[in-house]
């Protein structure tokens, strides 16, 4: 009888001690999301800790380590799946089934907790810690159909050949960005342009989100952007058209000085998609379709649009 009223003292001093720790602002969770953005030193020199807590942000450390292993292992297997099929396009069922169970385990290891704060409508973005959306991003995986019918590797009369594929996410727009470049057989044509002659076509989204479901970003069709990105590379501003035609061919060329954005008035649903996972340089998401999207962070002096 003593011994049990014993383990139900222990029992309720170990409850009341997790008590105080979660009072004082350092509960489990919240010590693992501000140890994953300063680590143990910048907690400690955040606030002071009781024993008990300094020993539970220890061991929150080591888990943190752990986790943090697991996730780079699952990263490194995504990224060789993504190199071998050609972004997915060239994958099989397996390549695509393994694919996606990699996604979902990262997702269990998401390091950021409001991945879609970027979008909130409110200022709730301010108080959300760790990476954001924000930026240019690099396709380097998917699943869905929509995307890889484009490729035109095996089409070699194609009338374009597929180049890059990335999305910009600049609130409150999310752009889906696709690179065009001539193919090889219209070389000896005429006005058909040089090697490196590109199109850029931009499918524009208004996109939103909330605190409530921190993690998906709502779609709304806002309209259409052509472009030739490289424009203004190697003939100034007040350079002629034929002179760009020559160039950059035809549609280029004239893309260069006119450039097509089309925006209505009318912006109709264009789906949703969830941020399974989100870290500094990699991104993971699916569709309201249920698709998967992996994408790598535009690297700084790699920028393509």
């Amino acid at each position: 009888m003593k011994t049990k009223r014993s383990a139900n003292i222990s029992s309720s001093l170990a409850i009341l001690s997790l008590l105080a720790v979660s009072v004082q602002g350092f509960g489990p969770t919240t010590l693992l999301r501000r140890l994953s953005n300063s680590g143990i030193d910048g907690l400690l020199r955040d606030k002071p800790l009781t024993t008990k807590t300094r020993i539970f942000a220890l061991n929150a450390e080591a888990t943190s380590d752990s986790t943090s292993q697991e996730a780079s292992m699952f990263i490194e297997k995504l990224r060789q799946i993504a190199d071998q099929t050609n972004r997915g396009f060239q994958a099989s069922s397996s390549d695509r089934r393994q694919a996606r169970d990699i996604a979902f385990s990262l997702e269990k290891l998401n390091p950021t907790a409001a991945p879609a704060a970027a979008y909130y409508e409110s200022n709730a973005e301010s108080t959300a810690e760790g990476p954001t959306v924000s930026g240019k991003w690099n396709l380097i995986f998917t699943d869905a159909p929509d995307i890889t019918s484009l490729d035109t590797s095996r089409n070699p009369f194609s009338t374009a050949t597929l180049g890059r594929i990335g999305q910009e996410c600049s609130p409150p727009y999310v752009k889906n960005v696709i690179e065009w470049k001539r193919p090889s057989w219209a070389g000896s044509l005429p006005f058909s342009g040089n090697e490196d002659s590109r199109v850029l076509q931009k499918v524009v989204t208004s996109a939103s989100a909330s605190p409530e479901k921190p993690d998906v970003v709502d779609l709304k069709i806002a309209g259409l952007e052509l472009e030739n990105p490289d424009q203004d590379d190697q003939i100034s501003t007040d350079g002629d058209i034929a002179s760009r035609i020559e160039r950059d061919g035809l549609v280029a060329g004239l893309l260069s000085t006119n450039p097509i954005d089309l925006k209505g008035p009318l912006n109709p649903p264009f789906g949703q998609f969830r941020i399974l996972y989100l870290d500094e340089d990699l991104r993971i998401t699916l569709t309201s379709q249920n698709y998967i999207a992996v994408n790598s962070r535009c690297k700084e002096g790699e920028e393509w649009f």
